[in-house]
């Protein structure tokens, strides 16, 4: 079986991914990783081919689904099954890349408040005063810094969309997404599933767009049946 590759999202560092993998099983080997601080999906993707092994298995949540499908369009070849969580193939509309131009100026100079300005979008309202999650949040925003923040942003900002990609997968693809994801909606999934020719689509119930962190033995569960395809 291939290794598989774990992708966080914005704010979010590898810890993401602990309560995920803490839930799958001991013969699926998966290992988180880090997107680069820079201002181009392409290039982080390529930095992350260049360390990854032959083949492997690739989950991107969120922004780290935009960088695995730029790694879809790299390299193909290389990926044994992909999974798109909480993500989209799109690219920013000019009102979304409004509103990180506007995350980015507030983060230049009050970096700590993003991520309670934030709360409210991305999580389900049941879990708006969950003292774990926002613990974790508030260390992975802290290890994932400013400079990080705003390299990404803009390479969000300025990615293609990729549904060309999408319509070019062959392997066992999963898309899943929290069923009140306000960041990424449900009916985004649904086309994305209806673009790939191989795919499954999950839906979380009481989940917003935090998926790993809301939701991480129901996400690990769809990953295990995944994998194993």
């Amino acid at each position: 079986m291939a290794p598989l590759l774990l992708l966080p999202g914005l704010s979010s560092t590898p810890e993401l991914w602990d309560a995920v993998r803490a839930a799958l099983p001991v013969g699926i080997s998966a290992r988180a990783l880090e997107n680069a601080a820079l201002e181009d999906i392409d290039a982080i993707a390529a930095e992350i081919l260049a360390a990854a092994p032959p083949r492997f298995a690739l989950a991107g949540f969120s922004f780290g689904g935009y960088v695995a499908l730029a790694i879809a369009a790299k390299a193909a070849d290389r990926i044994e099954r992909l999974a798109l969580i909480a993500t989209g193939s799109n690219a920013d509309s000019p009102e979304t890349a409004a509103g990180r131009k506007r995350l980015i100026e507030i983060a230049q100079s009050d970096y700590g408040s993003i991520d309670g300005r934030m709360t409210k979008f991305l999580l389900h309202p049941d879990r708006i005063e969950d003292a774990a999650i926002h613990e974790k949040r508030v260390r992975m925003s802290r290890d994932y810094g400013v400079a990080r923040f705003v390299a990404q942003q803009r390479a969000a900002m300025g990615r293609p969309a990729r549904d060309a990609v999408l319509a070019s997968i062959r392997v066992p693809t999963l898309i899943a997404v929290g069923r009140e994801d306000r960041i990424t909606p449900l009916a985004q999934h649904e086309e994305m599933a209806r673009r790939v020719p191989a795919a499954d689509l999950v839906v979380f119930e009481r989940c917003g767009h935090l998926v790993p962190l809301e939701a991480p033995r129901e996400l690990a569960q769809a990953l295990e049946k995944w994998m194993v395809q």
